[in-house]
Formats: structure tokens, C-alpha cells, sequence
């Protein structure tokens, strides 16, 4: 297979992996109990938590090495500023339409900005590799690249169930589901194609991408999929949990 053949392969494959993963909606029965209903809610809490963990943040951690003393500041000031997105979005959206509750910012929609915001630095990086050994930029490999967009799409298929899954509760539709969890991964091969065009820019600024990427998932995760306090104090138990994680990452990292 030569280069181009390979990146468009790459490209493409990151993206079927998310509809394949969003085709198991097809397979959850409507009449779920309520254990059950708990069960597939915490499901893709999980996965989203380990994504954010082990394809967000340690990679943001690994290739900001070269900041030197200050390797610290991507993972730790990206995380925060993605949580704070993450809260604004949802105060002014939900101040918007607090008078219509079919129009608030649901659990489903907010899953599904957090995935797809956490699929742009995926697709960078990937786009990066891809046009990194494409053009013979570096010491990485096109047989690299593609492992890395390989390992991408594999654990994209967990991602587009997790997308699929809020939005069967919340539309009763599995095509609606579905079509929710494909067009969460179209931004991967999107920032794919914008990666591999522009390798020489975003390899300083992709550790800011993922941390911020990785703070709108955990934000999500707190505030959405996991059990929380009485309303009047999800605010204050949501920034706790926050800060408390950025500061064992600070103390992690930078004392490393």
C-alpha cells in the first residue's frame, strides 16, 4: 500500500469505527429496567473516562516534554479551560431556553459536544502522523501513523455507543441514536485532513488540544453521567472534583 493509499485508509477508518460503535444502539432492547438503564448510563461514563485518561491526557502530558520546566502548564491550564467551557456552554444555553425544558441543554447534547470536541486533537493527531511520514517530516513511520490511527479507531467503537446510548434514553429513536453517534465522529476525519495539511503548526499547540478535549469530557462526566448532589450544590461538588484533579496532575507532573 503506498503513502496515499495509506493516509486516505487512516483517514477513513478512524470515522467507520465511530458508526460501527454507534450501530450497537441497534442491538439495546427499549424495554430496559432501570438497572439496566443505570448500567448502560455508567457504561458510557466509563469509556468516556478512559478516553479522556489514556487518549487525552497522557498523550497531552508525553508531548509537551519538550516545554521543559513548564511541561506542566498544557495538561493543567487545557483541562481547566475545557471544564470552563464546558460549564459556560452549559449556563448560557440552558439560561436561553430555562422557560422550555424540551429545549434545555440535555444530558444527549451535552455528550455529544464533549465526544466531539474530544474527536478534534484525535483527528489532529492522527492527521499529523499521517502527514508527518507522508512527507518525510520526521523519524515517524507510515506503518506508525497508521497503528496510531489504528488504535484511534479501535477505541472509537466504545465512543460511538457512548454518544448513541444518552440520546436513545433521551428521543426513544435508535436512528436518531445512531445518527447522533455518526455525526459526533465526523469531526475526527474532519481535523484529520486540517492535521495532515498543516503538520509543521500543530505539533506545539496539540498538548493544549488534548487537555481541553480532556476537560470537556471529565467536566461531562461529573456533571452528566455520574451520580451528583441537590442542584443548588452540583455547581461547587462539580468545581471540587476539578481542582482537586488538576492539582494531583500539577503535583504528578511537575514533580515527575
Amino acid at each position: 500500500m503506498d503513502n496515499t493509499l495509506s493516509t486516505i485508509f487512516g483517514i477513513c477508518f478512524i470515522f467507520f469505527m465511530t458508526t460501527l460503535g454507534s450501530s450497537f444502539i441497534f442491538f439495546v432492547k427499549k424495554d430496559k429496567k432501570e438497572s439496566q438503564n443505570a448500567f448502560l448510563s455508567n457504561l458510557a461514563g466509563g469509556i468516556m473516562l478512559a478516553s479522556s485518561f489514556f487518549s487525552l491526557l497522557l498523550p497531552s502530558i508525553s508531548s509537551a516534554e519538550s516545554y521543559g520546566y513548564f511541561d506542566f502548564l498544557p495538561c493543567c491550564v487545557g483541562f481547566l479551560l475545557g471544564a470552563l467551557f464546558m460549564f459556560l456552554l452549559d449556563y448560557f444555553l440552558n439560561r436561553q431556553t430555562q422557560n422550555d425544558k424540551q429545549k434545555r441543554f440535555s444530558k444527549s447534547k451535552k455528550v455529544f459536544v464533549a465526544i466531539s470536541l474530544h474527536n478534534i486533537p484525535e483527528g489532529l493527531s492522527v492527521g499529523v502522523a499521517l502527514g508527518t511520514a507522508f512527507m518525510g517530516l520526521g523519524a515517524i513511520s507510515m506503518i506508525s501513523a497508521l497503528s496510531l490511527a489504528i488504535g484511534i479507531g479501535i477505541q472509537n467503537i466504545p465512543e460511538g455507543f457512548a454518544v448513541a446510548q444518552p440520546a436513545f434514553e433521551e428521543h426513544n429513536s435508535k436512528t436518531k441514536a445512531f445518527l447522533n453517534g455518526v455525526f459526533s465522529g465526523l469531526f475526527e476525519p474532519l481535523f484529520a485532513v486540517v492535521g495532515f495539511y498543516l503538520s509543521y503548526a500543530f505539533g506545539a499547540v496539540l498538548p493544549w488540544f488534548l487537555a481541553f478535549a480532556g476537560g470537556t469530557m471529565i467536566f461531562t462526566i461529573i456533571s452528566e453521567l455520574m451520580p451528583s448532589e441537590k442542584e443548588e450544590k452540583k455547581g461547587n461538588a462539580i468545581w471540587g472534583f476539578v481542582i482537586g484533579f488538576v492539582v494531583m496532575m500539577l503535583l504528578d507532573v511537575a514533580f515527575a
